[in-house]
């Protein structure tokens, strides 16, 4: 995994690397200067779980990965049941985020209100939009690691960064909850997600770089 992560650091798109610690690094700003809540900041990593997944629909459909490539038209199903399972561990993690973190119960479950009480939400999401393009276009779609990815793979490929990251940032809220939100506390729940999620990128590209054209970069020849 090391020789992963440091495979991937040199040869992983700089502009994506420098584009995901921008895009975590204005949360923190937001946070330092008083304007984000814990709430704010664990609203937006709930969001981002959908901009994850949403990129991971086009990484499904475009994975050719595999020495007998699964055809177009089989790759949908997969998107599909990867839409609607992927998106009930959304709406359960947003469930806690909501109810741990709102401060309304299941009265605070609301996307839209709680989105415009959180200052700056949709710039600081776009950024991350914008994050998540670059290292598509630039390491998926550019470096062709869709070549060495198959549809299924793929379609596993975000739930063990998803699911590791937001244990630990879930935890991380509930602590900073419990102290009453003091500043330094939240301060580094942002910068272990921001170094979490570098890890995680640097990890899952490695793999795929480290695989040949025809074989799985989870280890296993494709027959």
């Amino acid at each position: 995994m090391r020789q992963a992560v440091r495979t991937a650091w040199h040869d992983s798109s700089r502009m994506a690397i420098v584009s995901l610690v921008v895009a975590n690094l204005v949360p923190l700003a937001a946070v330092l200067s008083g304007r984000w809540s814990l709430f704010s900041v664990m609203f937006l990593y709930w969001a981002e779980n959908a901009v994850i997944g949403g990129y991971n629909v086009f990484k499904i459909l475009l994975a050719q990965g595999g020495s007998k490539r699964t055809p177009w038209p089989a790759r949908l199903p997969l998107a599909l049941f990867f839409s609607v399972h992927y998106g009930i561990f959304w709406f359960v993690h947003g469930v806690f985020v909501f109810v741990l973190f709102g401060g309304q119960g299941m009265r605070g479950f609301n996307l839209w209100r709680s989105a415009q009480i959180t200052p700056d939400l949709w710039s600081v999401l776009g950024l991350l939009i914008l994050s998540h393009g670059v290292s598509f276009t630039n390491n998926f779609i550019g470096r062709r690691e869709y070549l060495r990815v198959t549809p299924q793979e793929q379609m596993m490929q975000p739930y063990t960064r998803v699911v590791i990251l937001h244990v630990v940032v879930l935890a991380g809220g509930f602590l900073v909850m419990l102290l009453g939100q003091p500043l330094p506390a939240l301060v580094l729940l942002v910068v272990l997600k921001t170094g979490f999620d570098l890890r995680a990128h640097l990890a899952e590209h490695g793999r795929i770089e480290q695989a040949g054209p025809s074989q799985s970069p989870f280890g296993k020849s494709q027959s």
